[in-house]
């Protein structure tokens, strides 16, 4: 599995208030404060290794005072935490959540954006190879793609990728291209035995096919 990247530090409880007339200034300050001891109660649940009970609180201070920028930032760098979490207990759907409110919170937050391309790809890659088990090459291959779209450099649906229009390949009757494509793939992933496997199917086909290729040739010389 690979590793997602928590938050390394709880950032800093900030807020410069911008000016307001002196009617709404008391208001302000009462709610800023009140969000600033929500902030607070929140990081000591945090370490304290309540992280559910860490979040609620966080949402309570940005809902209480929804100006402060660093409001926003703490409680997404625990949300993005709780989707780390969510992600290694394999509940990709909660994962998939609170990445997305943790980027609603702070839409420039690289960790979380990296963070729920990771689990999305999974989830996509996991539904390619249940259409590839099934013998849905065509909609296999749709899936792995995706994938890439979202991360170019996953060796694996790449692998699937080729794996998958190597089948096509076959079907059409060219292992040629099959070969190839199941040589590429092997070379991504040399510790798959499946991939390799494949490989091995792929060549006989192809050496079968040249053979019965000779056959026909010679039989087609004139006969003396």
């Amino acid at each position: 599995m690979r590793r997602l990247r928590t938050s390394s530090a709880i950032l800093a409880v900030a807020a410069a208030l911008a000016f307001i007339g002196p009617s709404s200034m008391a208001w302000a300050d009462a709610a800023y404060d009140q969000a600033t001891e929500l902030e607070i109660a929140a990081m000591d649940l945090q370490q304290k290794g309540d992280l559910d009970g860490a979040i609620a609180k966080y949402r309570q201070a940005v809902q209480t005072y929804p100006k402060s920028k660093a409001f926003k930032e703490n409680l997404a760098a625990a949300l993005n935490s709780a989707g780390v979490a969510k992600y290694q207990a394999k509940d990709y759907a909660g994962a998939v959540a609170l990445f997305n409110e943790a980027l609603a919170n702070v839409p420039d937050f690289k960790r979380a954006k990296d963070n729920l391309a990771i689990v999305q790809g999974d989830q996509i890659n996991t539904e390619g190879m249940a259409l590839f088990k099934a013998g849905d090459f065509q909609g296999a291959i749709v899936k792995f793609k995706q994938v890439l779209d979202l991360q170019p450099n996953n060796k694996g649906a790449r692998a699937n990728c080729d794996a998958a229009e190597a089948e096509l390949a076959i079907k059409a009757g060219d292992p040629a291209t099959a070969v190839a494509k199941l040589q590429e793939a092997v070379s991504i992933v040399p510790n798959s035995a499946f991939l390799q496997q494949k490989l091995a199917e792929a060549q006989a086909a192809l050496a079968q096919a040249q053979a019965e290729a000779e056959k026909n040739k010679q039989n087609q010389k004139p006969q003396q």
